[in-house]
């Protein structure tokens, strides 16, 4: 069998997993092994066995153990030479599919669940994940070349190693399924991917290992074609070296030789990913070309998006991903710091807003998001807020225009009284939200304010049975909660309310019904207060300057508090109240239509957990809050 029948075989010169020595694979080693380090040498290093039955009888025939294989090897060891060879047929790319099955000896094998993620754990399955990458691109390239050729490929250093005695890893089969479809080309040709084991002692940060004694066998053929691009590549002389002209049929084909080791190298200690790995051995202009079938998973599109508005009333922008298409998808906006840093504070938005301006440019509309800002934030100091699209099938991206700074001086304050948040207990009893719901002042206002009775340890909503209104009890007066929507915004379930007689109900003298939302204040001090309505009796109380009687001539009573008990304290319980039948409605404390003005802005997920609570209240009026701890221990389900 002459010499150039071997060199018209389609084989690539590689190499076992250099860590792991896999009987099949291995450096190619001469017999004369007095140029090979010791370390390779020792026993269970990466020797090629005596045992040559998994070597194709043409290749036994045609060449002595370790020489160099491939498409057209000039030379080897021990003065091993052959004539220069026709280069081996070329086949076009793009490819017209992808290979889904590789056939190995006669043997068809799934190409991304079974045989390329086998080839890399017995070429390189010691290395991590985007030198495994690269591994993978590369065999897929030299299969997809044996299959358009010969439909078929052998197992073993003459072509590449299918079986070894390791399985694959996950790791392995992350890779496989990572590229899955993925092989190289270069001026319209399947660029045959040659690599070798290549030298060792490869050391950053030229990753780069040719003028020294120690040299392995195979670094010669290793190209470094970092960099470069056209004639400036290096092609291998493990190959057919085309003329220097993209006319010639085939020219792409030989781009170089990777080296394993190198590989190694330049992830673990550049921080290289699989394409740069490839362009440092194949040309910085090599293709990286996606193959269709049904075997192939489309690759991700990248989601996308923009932050178009920090404004001191709301945030606003859009969120995209390709691959789900109108879908809306969430988006992360993360304040203080970027996503992940134990400083930010996040949040989840749904991207589904419509968006005039999306139409055209994305093909969908709804992929909009906007949102209020955390009054904790509004003190006169920048604060960066981040946003991310969340792409369901990889990492959240950092969208256009983000990040950009919160500038806003603190909110203005309502009308009312401050009431005292007695405990870090009475906080997280009430739910409130530091963050979200509370101004920074200084002490000053602060001090302006007047204060009132404290908030009670925990809130407390009460209901007649077959009545869809519901109170909050409030130191001694009823409090109606005017909607859903009020009673979401201070996190309060409305099912939880207990059960109460109309008569007993009654007893309880009406206060005001409950604002839209909390609103908290502090000061320089760590003390907490919620700015609300001081709860007055109809005929006022001497003993509270907040709650002055009412002055017989009709004029005003010159009393501080913005808001007391109505005079109606005899009101039935749903008096006030207009709601769908089974639901609580809107009070006469809503705006018209039955909505609620509009308040600073809440987190989401406001409203989904238990508001009902146990304790007590504290303060109010004596003979009412003795009726209601009696009544409360009798009638609480």
């Amino acid at each position: 069998m002459s010499h150039r029948r071997l060199l018209a075989i389609p084989l690539a010169l590689v190499a076992c997993d250099p860590a792991t020595g896999d009987r099949d694979g291995g450096l190619d080693v001469p017999e004369d092994r007095s140029d090979v380090p010791g370390d390779i040498r020792a026993p269970g290093g990466l020797d090629v066995p005596e045992d040559r039955s998994d070597v194709p009888e043409d290749i036994q025939d045609a060449a002595e153990l370790g020489a160099p294989r491939g498409m057209s090897p000039l030379g080897g060891p021990r003065g091993w030479t052959t004539p220069t060879p026709a280069p081996l047929p070329a086949v076009k790319a793009p490819l017209p599919a992808a290979y889904c099955k590789i056939n190995v000896n006669g043997v068809d094998h799934d190409t991304e669940t079974d045989y390329v993620p086998h080839v890399v754990q017995c070429e390189n399955g010691g290395a991590n994940f985007e030198a495994l990458k690269a591994q993978a691109i590369a065999a897929r390239s030299v299969a997809y070349y044996a299959m358009a050729n010969d439909g078929k490929i052998c197992d073993g250093q003459g072509c590449q190693v299918y079986s070894c005695n390791a399985n694959p890893t996950q790791a392995q089969l992350d890779a496989a399924k990572a590229t899955a479809g993925q092989y190289l080309s270069f001026n319209g040709w399947l660029t045959y991917a040659f690599y070798v084991a290549g030298d060792s002692t490869t050391a950053p940060p030229s990753c780069v290992d040719t003028d020294n004694g120690n040299a392995s066998a195979t670094e010669k053929w290793v190209t470094f074609n970092n960099g470069k691009t056209g004639y400036d590549v290096d092609q291998t002389g493990l190959g057919f070296k085309f003329p220097e002209d993209l006319n010639v049929a085939g020219y792409g084909q030989n781009r170089g030789c990777m080296s394993q080791w190198g590989a190694r190298c330049l992830e673990n200690k550049n921080g290289k990913n699989s394409t740069d790995i490839l362009q440092f051995y194949f040309g910085a202009d090599i293709q990286i070309l996606q193959a269709e079938g049904s075997c192939v998973v489309p690759p991700n599109k990248p989601a996308s998006g923009s932050l178009d508005e920090v404004s001191c009333t709301q945030l606003r922008g859009w969120a995209f991903d390709g691959d789900s298409g109108a879908a809306a998808i969430n988006a992360y906006v993360s304040f203080h710091a970027p996503l992940g840093d134990p400083a930010a504070v996040s949040i989840t938005l749904l991207a589904a807003e419509q968006r005039d301006d999306l139409c055209d440019m994305l093909g969908s509309c709804t992929h909009g998001f906007s949102h209020g800002l955390p009054r904790s934030l509004m003190d006169n100091q920048p604060h960066p807020v981040h946003a991310y699209a969340v792409d369901p099938q990889a990492d959240p991206v950092e969208v256009g225009g983000s990040p950009k700074d919160l500038l806003c001086p603190p909110p203005a304050l309502p009308e009312g009284v401050r009431r005292h948040i007695g405990s870090p207990e009475v906080l997280a009893d009430w739910q409130f939200d530091t963050f979200w719901q509370m101004a920074k002042v200084d002490d000053a206002t602060l001090n302006a304010i007047a204060e009132w009775q404290a908030i009670p340890t925990s809130p407390l909503l009460m209901r007649v049975e077959g009545d869809p209104a519901v109170w909050l009890f409030d130191n001694g007066f009823r409090r109606l909660i005017p909607s859903p929507e009020v009673a979401a915004a201070w996190k309060m379930d409305l099912n939880a309310a207990a059960l109460w007689t109309a008569e007993e109900l009654m007893m309880v003298p009406e206060g005001t019904p409950l604002r839209p939302e909390p609103f908290l204040i502090t000061g320089a001090g760590p003390a907490v207060y919620l700015i609300d309505d001081a709860q007055c009796p109809a005929q006022g109380d001497p003993n509270d300057p907040l709650c002055p009687p009412p002055d017989p001539s009709g004029g005003s009573d010159g009393g501080e508090s913005s808001g007391g008990a109505g005079s109606s304290g005899g009101n039935t319980p749903t008096e006030g109240w207009v709601g769908s039948e089974g639901g609580v409605g809107a009070s006469s404390g809503a705006g018209e239509g039955g909505q609620l003005d509009s308040g600073p802005a809440l987190p989401p997920g406001y409203g989904g957990q238990s508001g009902c609570v146990v304790d007590p209240v504290q303060r109010g009026a004596p003979g009412v809050l003795v009726l209601a701890g009696v009544l409360l221990r009798r009638r609480r389900r």
